[in-house]
């Protein structure tokens, strides 16, 4: 699974094309049909469309074998962004039509077209910024003494030559094809090509970059002098490429975080939006598993909601007192000394929860690291609840800043959502049992009587036969047997 929350929109990437390319030809078929009947209609917009259909199928259909990340080809896009959105329509459209398309599907295919459309429109900006552009620049310039730039790189075992920038494009134009075995071989034939006669005066300069090699053409009496402002430029360009790649890098929570909101906001009733939640934190974020707590700051009582790649019943079944999670009671204590000045509360990461949470749960779900991200309501500076996320069963892992972001977002977002609810949690949680009267449930299937469970406890039997009733009226049965044999049936115990 993926590791980042990179890795894992990249996934949502790779989704949403793997499902557009099943229904290729029915696709290409739908937007025919578009074409043909928008030509007789629209004629003055008819080439845009036309130009929009040949892009989305160079994008979605033209990569069989290959696995994008996220780019596009190199062709310009000159259309209308609405034309971009009708076709994303069409494809939802053809999609339901031959099978049932789930959320996560039209939320991959969505987010597909989301990037494609983005990437489209700012190719202008990067083809402006790209290697080739600025070694043209280079050798156009008339302030620096460079000839020719050769770009060479690796062709099997020989070296070849990718491409010529030359003030002389006669001379970058007749170099094309050129291959050797060494980059000194390629060198001796480039510097007689591009200089003749005058060979003797000028030097071939290797500089690695990237995955290439550019020899630089240069006077021999200048090239101590401008060799190194030409490899400052060089370095400085790659930073700023780095830079560019990281600022949109850290941009992907954000792509996260809306297509969070999308997911959770149709919500129409508390079973609907609690797996919305869950369900968006494992398909948008790094994780695998995550369990949906309510918290009760009155009585500190945390208490199961829901489950995702869990047995939601026996997430149901948990209510835990905060003050048996040390970690977390203290964290707590810390928040409430801030009183109504918090608007975010940051996730808590726990490396390793053995020593944290009790020994039965990290036992029955087997748990190793996981992530508490708080269900917080900005508005009121109230916690609500807290998702407790993993990587899977004894899965050790980090988090990245990136995530972190997405998880105070998410965890925003997913309180304005729950807080509707607030009176139908707050139900559930009296549903739910002390550990105390967990305790008198196992006792009584192991088989002792109310008097044997009250010495064992330490208690009065009035005081556990009080727990009996209690359970009894919370589970909805008559006797002590139904309540242990639903108690079982449910996980609880």
């Amino acid at each position: 699974m993926p590791f980042t929350l990179n890795e894992q929109m990249n996934a949502v990437y790779q989704k949403g094309l793997e499902t557009i390319q099943k229904y290729e030809a029915e696709i290409l078929r739908e937007w025919q049909k578009i074409l043909t009947e928008f030509k007789g209609k629209r004629a003055k917009k008819w080439e845009a469309l036309e130009e929009t259909v040949a892009f989305l199928s160079h994008c979605l259909f033209h990569w069989k074998k290959e696995k994008p990340q996220f780019h596009v080809n190199n062709r310009p896009l000159n259309a209308n962004p609405f034309f971009v959105t009708f076709l994303e329509d069409t494809v939802h459209n053809v999609i339901q039509e031959h099978a049932r398309q789930s959320d996560h599907d039209y939320m991959a295919i969505h987010y597909l077209f989301s990037k494609i459309n983005e990437e489209g429109f700012l190719q202008q900006f990067q083809q402006n910024h790209s290697l080739e552009s600025f070694l043209d620049y280079m050798v156009a310039s008339t302030l620096l003494p460079i000839e020719a730039i050769a770009v060479i790189g690796k062709k099997g075992e020989r070296f070849a030559v990718e491409k010529i920038f030359a003030k002389d494009h006669a001379v970058a134009a007749s170099t094309n094809f050129l291959e050797a075995d060494t980059i000194f071989g390629i060198s001796e034939t480039l510097l007689r090509r591009f200089h003749h006669n005058k060979k003797d005066q000028y030097t071939l300069i290797p500089v690695p970059h990237d995955d290439c090699t550019l020899l630089i053409s240069l006077p021999k009496e200048d090239a101590s002098r401008i060799l190194p402002f030409i490899l400052f430029s060089l370095q400085m360009f790659k930073d700023s490429k780095k830079i560019v790649q990281l600022t949109k890098e850290s941009q992907e929570w954000k792509d996260a975080v809306i297509l969070f909101n999308e997911k959770i906001i149709g919500s129409r009733s508390l079973t609907e939006a609690l797996e919305n939640i869950a369900g968006g934190f494992v398909e948008l974020l790094p994780f695998e598993r995550c369990a949906i707590f309510s918290y009760s700051s009155d009585e500190q009582i945390g208490a199961g909601l829901y489950g995702w790649h869990l047995d939601t019943e026996a997430i149901r079944g948990i209510t835990e007192d905060i003050q048996n999670l040390p970690l977390v009671h203290n964290r707590l204590k810390l928040l409430n000394n801030y009183g109504k000045k918090l608007k975010y509360i940051q996730p808590l990461f726990i490396a390793d929860v053995k020593g944290v949470f009790p020994d039965r749960y990290v036992r029955r779900f087997q748990l190793k690291t996981v992530v508490l991200a708080p269900i917080y309501l900005s508005a009121k500076s109230q916690l609500l609840g807290a998702a407790i996320l993993d990587q899977g069963p004894n899965k050790p892992f980090t988090v990245d800043q990136n995530t972190v972001y997405a998880l105070i977002k998410f965890g925003q977002s997913a309180g304005e959502i729950l807080a509707k609810y607030s009176d139908e949690i707050s139900l559930k949680a009296k549903r739910h049992f002390s550990p105390r009267e967990i305790e008198v449930l196992k006792l009584l299937a192991e088989g002792l009587s109310t008097f044997e469970a009250a010495v064992q406890l330490n208690l009065s039997e009035y005081t556990v036969r009080d727990y009996v009733s209690a359970i009894m009226q919370k589970m909805n049965v008559k006797n002590r047997t139904e309540a242990v044999a639903k108690a079982i049936r449910e996980g609880l115990i």
